[in-house]
């Protein structure tokens, strides 16, 4: 799927779902450090799935890039992320979450500068 942290919820909303055809699917506020009130919303149109997520007022300082949940980015569903996230760091990219293996899930900064995430779940 990809995420998009929303900056413009009319805008957005408008371009998604009145535009370009995608439906909500799911949507849910979430609770916890740094991430406490953020709104996400799940877009589907056939097979494709983007997140939209909405920063509570009090976190909008957090956005930027990898280190935290409010960044845009594409997460890749893998069977095993152990050798994947494993080779990654020989090839010197550094891992969001050291724990992955445990956690199943971790984000790195592309050679592009796209931020990508692994997933195990």
């Amino acid at each position: 799927y990809i995420s998009i942290h929303v900056l413009d919820l009319e805008k957005s909303l408008k371009l998604y779902r009145e535009i370009l055809g995608f439906k909500l699917a799911d949507a849910e506020v979430l609770h916890g450090d740094g991430i406490e009130g953020m709104l996400v919303m799940k877009l589907r149109a056939n097979e494709l799935e983007i997140g939209l997520s909405l920063t509570a007022p009090e976190y909008m300082h957090t956005i930027g890039p990898i280190g935290n949940t409010n960044h845009n980015h594409f997460m890749l569903k893998v069977n095993d992320i152990v050798p994947i996230g494993d080779k990654l760091k020989e090839e010197g990219y550094q891992l969001e979450n050291e724990n992955y293996a445990r956690d199943k899930w971790t984000f790195f900064v592309g050679p592009n500068g796209e931020i990508v995430g692994l997933s195990g779940w």
